[in-house]
């Protein structure tokens, strides 16, 4: 099966991203960012304007004082934080009712990959909120088959949770692993090609230098996640990492160490922003 053959059954069907959202994305890339810019397309999402709302009012932010002006709220969040939130909004939301899809196991999943992933990238001196958009998105892919094909993906789901490999169960039921879908999909959506090429090359790290670094990111974050949530303790997790990619990442193993109660954590519970 070919990627393009997939999004050809899944035409007319796949869940879209806002167009704000995408704006908004793009313009997190830009240097010249301006807030007024940011308040103005935040305020013609009502969905969006109400979590920025929400997440301001919130006791991590807002404390006792009430923020009713969404300008005001923006300011607070800083552009760190509203740029996770539009991210996970507009992803979030775009894949809503999607039969027979765990939504809230796949969005579990998600987020710890991202939470982890931005982890991993201060580690690496990579940009935090770029290992955290990657790592939301590494598994986007599994939406398309969801829809596109929903026997197939509920075949591949049961072998997983079965104990099979993902990646492997994938080749041996399409042809192929779906970061290609993933990376499709993020094209799609307009996300910049740091994501695209990170979601596409998250699997292909036989030898990681030939790898994008932010790929290498996913590859790392996929083995802590995966290890975390099968029970590993933070001794094991410390003894198994994998050397080369931690090496590719120039990731000093001590700082890691001191970290690795934290990466448990983030490993384990989902984002607080949605």
């Amino acid at each position: 099966m070919q990627v393009s053959e997939l999004f050809d059954k899944a035409s007319g069907k796949l869940p879209m991203v806002p167009k704000v959202v995408q704006e908004l994305v793009a313009d997190f890339q830009r240097s010249d960012i301006n807030i007024d810019d940011i308040s103005t397309k935040v305020r013609h999402d009502q969905v969006l304007s109400a979590r920025v709302l929400r997440l301001a009012n919130t006791a991590r932010f807002g404390g006792n004082r009430k923020v009713g002006s969404l300008d005001d709220a923006v300011v607070m969040l800083g552009f760190d934080n509203l740029r996770v939130l539009v991210i996970a909004s507009g992803i979030s939301g775009a894949s809503a009712n999607i039969p027979g899809f765990d939504m809230k196991r796949f969005w579990r999943r998600s987020f710890e990959m991202a939470n982890s992933g931005k982890l991993l990238a201060k580690l690496a001196r990579l940009d935090s909120q770029l290992g955290y958009t990657c790592g939301l998105m590494a598994n986007i892919g599994e939406l398309v088959l969801h829809v596109a094909e929903p026997e197939k993906a509920l075949q591949i789901d049961k072998a997983v949770d079965g104990g099979s490999d993902r990646v492997a169960t994938e080749h041996m039921v399409l042809g192929m692993d779906l970061s290609e879908v993933g990376a499709e999909l993020a094209r799609r959506w307009n996300f910049p090609d740091q994501i695209q090429d990170a979601i596409r090359e998250q699997h292909h790290l036989h030898d990681p230098l030939l790898a994008p670094p932010y790929a290498r990111l996913l590859g790392l974050t996929t083995f802590i996640v995966s290890g975390f949530n099968h029970g590993s303790s933070e001794a094991d997790m410390l003894a198994n990492l994998p050397a080369n990619l931690l090496a590719s990442l120039d990731i000093d193993a001590g700082k890691l160490a001191e970290q690795i109660s934290a990466l448990q954590e983030s490993s384990t519970l989902t984002d607080d922003l949605l």
